[in-house]
């Protein structure tokens, strides 16, 4: 075998692979012998039929086979001489039938890159919120795990849940959403939605222009949000004794969420920190798998406005991966199966020989991405940072993330 490399970047490699027809042959005689073991025929016992009418009778069949492992057997073989790390399926650009047989492979690939730099990442901490402020935040979110829904019969206020037929017309077109629910007063919809729903009632028809979009909305249902009153009593719905055991319980589990979410932002200020400082080009088939994932995730549609938007997430996110997989190599964080296997059960999986590698496989990449950001969070150079700095204070900050 001979291959020659036609056309190559970072991520991409074009070859030539030069096979001499013999081997093509040897592989066709290896397929009929495989092909007889089981075959049988009118006038001849399972694995008798002789191998020049099996030869005549399959030839196309026998032919294609040994190609495609022909192909296989020499890619891989490159693959493991240059040592590339493939990204996705080879595809197959010309087979010459000449001998040797010349095999044109296109395939992008995982490039090289060195992983340096990612110990004592300076990031800096912000405090927690102060207690007062996390407890009523805790309390808040008590209320409206508890709030009852009841339909009403009176005009919309802010806060009421309407549900509603809605119809969009934009350009000459035009679509209809129905049983649509939304909150008077979400920050997700246009002002203009919100302020024409105030005041509504059920049956009520309106029409309202938002850029360059027209909604015909008709109201089906009203309904009102009530909050329970947080007291003696309701603490003792909750088995608590008083107000005051369940303010406590509230603030600690909230005190916990805030620490989760310090955490979570210095590990966020780490990623950002590696991605700006390990800098390589990604196969541009992971960033499509990527950003078909984030369309799906949202539910949305592919398109020019969602490529522009999502295209640079789904790089990013593929590029830290290939930087965390090369750290948990480089540290030799790899999970063992066990953990692996723990996780199974807690999530309660069924394993089956069908989906047992797929699942190992992603759970463990799971595993991995979360034990080396750990790492990198433990190895961090984390510095306390007020909340709030004085205009002179500010002035003289002279402290920046070091890149």
């Amino acid at each position: 075998m001979e291959y020659k490399i036609l056309n190559e970047t970072e991520t991409t490699k074009e070859m030539e692979i030069s096979v001499p027809r013999a081997e093509l042959e040897r592989l066709i005689i290896e397929e009929t012998e495989t092909v007889r073991k089981d075959l049988t025929l009118d006038g001849f016992r399972k694995g008798r039929v002789p191998r020049t009418l099996i030869r005549n009778r399959y030839a196309e069949s026998l032919k294609a086979q040994a190609m495609d492992k022909l192909v296989r057997q020499t890619y891989l073989a490159v693959l493991r001489e240059k040592k590339w790390q493939i990204a996705g399926q080879a595809e197959i650009k010309n087979i010459e039938d000449t001998d040797p047989i010349r095999i044109r492979l296109f395939v992008e690939v995982i490039p090289e890159f060195n992983v340096e730099n990612y110990l004592n990442i300076e990031v800096f901490k912000e405090p927690p919120a102060p207690d007062d402020f996390l407890l009523q935040q805790g309390m808040n979110a008590l209320q409206e795990q508890h709030a009852t829904i009841r339909e009403v019969n009176r005009p919309a206020v802010v806060d009421d849940l309407i549900t509603m037929d809605v119809e969009v017309r934009e350009k000459g077109a035009s679509r209809n959403e129905s049983d649509q629910k939304v909150r008077i007063g979400d920050r997700s919809l246009p002002d203009q939605l919100n302020r024409a729903l105030v005041g509504m009632k059920v049956s009520d028809k309106k029409e309202v222009k938002v850029d360059e979009k027209h909604y015909l909305l008709s109201v089906k249902k009203i309904e009102e949000k009530n909050l329970p009153q947080i007291d003696d009593n309701f603490a003792k719905i909750m088995k608590l004794t008083n107000l005051e055991e369940l303010k406590t319980k509230v603030l600690e589990s909230v005190k916990k969420q805030e620490e989760k979410r310090i955490e979570d932002d210095l590990k966020e200020s780490i990623s950002e920190v590696l991605l700006e400082r390990i800098k390589f080009q990604v196969p541009d088939t992971l960033i499509q798998k990527e950003y078909e994932k984030i369309l799906k995730d949202y539910g949305m549609p592919d398109s020019d406005s969602n490529k522009e938007r999502f295209w640079s997430v789904a790089e990013k996110r593929i590029r830290f991966n290939l930087i965390l997989n090369k750290i948990t190599a480089k540290e030799d964080l790899q999970v063992g199966e066990a953990e692996i296997m723990d996780l199974v059960t807690r999530m309660g999986i069924k394993l089956t020989d069908q989906n047992r590698n797929d699942v190992i496989d992603y759970l463990g990449g799971i595993l991995n991405r979360e034990k080396t950001l750990d790492f990198l969070f433990k190895n961090a150079k984390i510095s306390e940072k007020s909340r709030i700095l004085s205009p002179k204070e500010a002035a003289n900050d002279t402290h920046t993330v070091r890149h």
